[in-house]
């Protein structure tokens, strides 16, 4: 392992906190369920919570049915939140924009504004303890009704000043184009919330351009990005930062056999600005520096470059332009 990599400061843009729980917390949890809502004695956690190394997004994303369903109370929820910030802080991550859908725990009666205040007490009591700023983005899913995103974003709007910077449009992509919710997306932009779109993930190139044209500042993933050309352009152009996820990218696109394969060089070499992200820390057992050396390794980059992917991570966060120069500073001071 590349020590030096572990004590660099790091980044997590793009970190889902319905997938990124730690497996003890999820077992223990589930046991503690009512009679009523556990699952079946045979059911093996441990291999449901893990994606096969190969598998379409939708086989991926069935995982999180489970730790939705752990999910459904404000202690569950401050403490997955909790320990998802000390997990990266203790790898030197300096910001983290975690992100989640609110409406997928109101199930047991929760209301949606309870919700929201156990994730972002979560997050204070982490910066709390630990050296790591922390932002909130909602997200909307692209497989349900376009009023729920629309709820989704006025209630991220609610909360604009108290920890939440931006809105996401996530889940299936494959027949469900982001354009179906543009109207939440437009709720959001209103708002002053910044928006960030999966797209591009496991198909679909021209989700790119369409997340791009509904007022996208960042794009998640954007695998596919390379095969649409004229939009590559566009990105490149705008210098539109790309949510980069190897090992998640790595299982779920189709499109690679290895972290060689990955268009993120590509992409570097262009002057888009990659950044280096987790999504799911769960689903595919990694963290940021993992990550991060699967990239300086498949792709041999030198210091200059990794300082560079770490630059635009700072540059692309959603925060205050005060807090991007700090965060900036942190990583310039790392490599002199």
């Amino acid at each position: 392992m590349n020590s030096w990599v572990r004590d660099l400061p790091k980044f997590d843009l793009h970190v889902h906190l319905d997938g990124s729980m730690r497996l003890e917390t999820v077992i223990e949890l589930a046991d503690a369920l009512p009679p009523d809502r556990r699952f079946p004695p045979d059911f093996d956690l441990r291999k449901a919570l893990t994606p096969p190394q190969r598998c379409t997004l939708e086989e991926y994303l069935q995982a999180f049915s489970i730790t939705v369903e752990v999910l459904q109370s404000e202690a569950a929820l401050e403490r997955a939140t909790y320990e998802l910030c000390e997990d990266a802080a203790r790898e030197n991550v300096i910001y983290m924009e975690i992100r989640f859908a609110p409406l997928l725990h109101v199930k047991e009666g929760l209301s949606p504004n309870q919700v929201m205040e156990s994730v972002l007490a979560g997050m204070r009591r982490s910066e709390a303890d630990y050296a790591i700023k922390t932002e909130l983005i909602v997200c909307g899913l692209k497989h349900e009704p376009p009023e729920r995103s629309i709820e989704t974003a006025k209630l991220g709007a609610e909360y604009r000043d108290k920890g939440v910077v931006g809105f996401d449009l996530a889940g299936p992509e494959n027949g469900f184009p982001p354009a179906l919710h543009h109207e939440a997306i437009e709720i959001a932009r209103r708002s002053g919330l910044h928006v960030t779109i999966h797209a591009g993930e496991g198909c679909c190139p021209a989700h790119v351009r369409e997340a791009i044209d509904l007022g996208a500042e960042r794009i998640g993933h954007g695998v596919y990005l390379y095969q649409d050309q004229e939009t590559e352009e566009v990105v490149r152009e705008r210098k539109i930062p790309l949510e980069i996820c190897p090992t998640s990218n790595l299982q779920i696109s189709g499109v690679m056999r290895s972290y060689s394969e990955h268009p993120f060089k590509r992409y570097l070499d262009e002057g888009i600005p990659v950044t280096i992200n987790t999504d799911n820390r769960l689903m595919s057992q990694i963290d940021v520096t993992h990550e991060l050396e699967q990239m300086i390794d498949a792709f041999s980059l030198p210091h200059d470059q990794v300082k560079q992917v770490l630059l635009n991570s700072a540059n692309a966060a959603f925060a205050s332009e005060e807090v991007r120069v700090g965060l900036s500073a942190q990583v310039e001071g790392a490599f002199i």
